[in-house]
Order: structure tokens, then C-alpha cells, then sequence
């Protein structure tokens, strides 16, 4: 015992003990939540987060647990607990990394809308590789296109589209500004131009071509995803970008928020009834 206190000089046992008590209890939590999803490999999960995640990703699953429960309650979704086990794999080893906060919500949707339901569960675990991908700069840019009420000024009935995209009568047009205000972080640090500040990038329209070209990768990258059908670049991208919507990013807009709607016009519709709660008419709404 006196060798004990000799070697803990800096008296860091007890914290070192109250960390790990607490690291339990968060474990215990997680196992069980992750369990009730899915019955059958609940001892599996609890040994993974136990053996396999790190202590600084239990902060992350935890986030992703809670937000996924709030979905659950708000939506009164009955679970079945028996969600594939290759989903919730996924998210204890992919989403367990993601510290973006948005990013997180997006995880818990695919796990909210698969809680319930067998075989929506197999179709979220789709999406799971194409959520991982994505960085947060994507992710805000997937929510600003089908948040945005003019996604859905489309009239019924919509009939086939072969190319999986759909075309709102109100056209989704971004500036400069409004892109490049959905990166999360400072400007300046990422974008080529000299002695230029994250305000006065945003404010100064000579420099706007130069500032999304360091995001059009990016931004194209979510075409090859499928998660938008096109995109053009006005003037070479000093005007902003025109965006077509896709079937496939819908359903994984709608997914991600924690909903799993079919087909195409009753995603339009679900879009269009929020939108009229709020008294917002898509087809004349114009974007600020």
C-alpha cells in the first residue's frame, strides 16, 4: 500500500478510478441501448464497445445514442429489436469516429427509422456507407437543398423518371455567399487568398470564384454519390451553383431526419405539408 502512494505522485489514481467507473456506466448505457435495437447480438455489442471502441469515441456514440432515442420518442416508433446487426455494427465502428454534430444527428436518423422495422433496416444499412463518406461541409449542403422549400415545388402527379431526378419549378439556385456560409469552420484557413478574413471572404464578391472552387470537389463529389442528379457552376461558380435534386438524395435526406417514405410523390407531399404548417408556399418561396 505505502509502495502504491509512493508511485502515484501526481495523485492521479483516484481520478484515474473515477474515470474508468464512469466509463462503465457509459458502456453499460450504450450496450443496452444498442441491445434493444438488436436483441440477438446484444451480448456482441456489448463486448465490442468494450474490447474494441476507445474511451474518446464512447463521447460520440453517446451523442449518436441520444439524438437516435429523441427521433425514436418524438416519432413514437415501437422497436422491434431486430434491426440488422450489420447496421449497428456500422455505427459503432464508422459513426463512433464522427465528432460533427450534424453528422451525428444524420446516424441516428438511419438508426431511428431502422429501430422499428425489419426490412427498412436492411435498406438504411444502403446509405450507411454513403454517410461515412461524407464530410460536414457535405452534409450541410444535402440538408440545405432538401430543407429547402422550393425542393418540392413539384406538381402531382410526378410520373417515372427514369434518371432518378425530379425538377422543382422553383429553381434551386445558391449564391456564393449562402454555399460557402454552410462550411463550419473558418474560411481563411482553407481558402487560397492572401490576408483575406472569414468575413471579408464571404463579403467580397471578386473573390467568390476563387473561394467555391476550393469546395466544387466537394460539391461534384455528391453528384457521383447520387445524392444530387447535377449541378452547374454559374459564371465558372462567381454566381453560385444551380442544383438538381435526385430520388436517391431525397430518400437519404429522409432517412438521415429519421423517415422512410414512399414513393416519390409522398416524399413531395410529406415536404409540402410541413412547409405548409409554416405557411410556406414552395412554389413562390424565395430563398434569403
Amino acid at each position: 500500500m505505502e509502495e502504491d502512494k509512493n508511485l502515484d505522485l501526481m495523485g492521479v489514481k483516484p481520478v484515474s478510478k473515477a474515470i474508468e467507473k464512469a466509463t462503465d456506466k457509459t458502456v453499460d448505457g450504450l450496450g443496452a441501448f444498442f441491445g434493444a435495437i438488436c436483441m440477438p447480438a446484444a451480448e456482441e455489442f456489448g463486448l465490442l464497445l468494450r474490447d474494441k471502441v476507445a474511451a474518446y469515441r464512447y463521447k460520440n456514440l453517446e451523442s449518436i445514442s441520444h439524438k437516435a432515442q429523441k427521433k425514436i420518442e418524438h416519432q413514437k416508433i415501437k422497436l422491434s429489436g431486430q434491426s440488422n446487426p450489420v447496421l449497428v455494427r456500422e455505427v459503432l465502428e464508422e459513426a463512433s469516429w464522427c465528432e460533427d454534430e450534424n453528422i451525428q444527428s444524420m446516424w441516428a436518423g438511419l438508426l431511428s427509422v431502422a429501430a422499428g422495422n425489419t426490412a427498412i433496416s436492411d435498406d438504411s444499412l444502403v446509405y450507411t456507407d454513403t454517410l461515412k463518406r461524407l464530410t460536414p461541409f457535405q452534409a450541410r449542403l444535402i440538408n440545405e437543398i432538401y430543407f429547402d422549400p422550393r425542393c418540392c415545388s413539384v406538381k402531382t402527379p410526378i410520373g417515372n423518371h427514369e434518371d432518378d431526378a425530379f425538377y422543382p419549378e422553383n429553381k434551386l439556385i445558391y449564391s456564393v455567399t449562402q454555399v460557402l456560409e454552410l462550411y463550419p469552420g473558418d474560411l481563411s484557413e482553407i481558402v487560397p487568398i492572401a490576408n483575406s478574413s472569414h468575413e471579408k471572404i464571404l463579403k467580397t464578391k471578386d473573390d467568390h470564384g476563387i473561394a467555391l472552387s476550393r469546395f466544387r470537389p466537394q460539391i461534384e463529389a455528391l453528384k457521383v454519390l447520387g445524392l444530387i442528379h447535377d449541378v452547374k457552376f454559374l459564371n465558372n461558380g462567381s454566381d453560385g451553383i444551380y442544383v438538381f435534386p435526385s430520388l436517391k438524395g431525397l430518400d437519404f435526406f429522409m432517412r438521415c431526419l429519421g423517415y422512410s417514405v414512399y414513393p416519390l410523390e409522398a416524399f413531395i407531399l410529406t415536404l409540402q405539408h410541413w412547409n405548409s404548417l409554416k405557411d410556406i408556399d414552395p412554389f413562390t418561396h424565395e430563398k434569403t
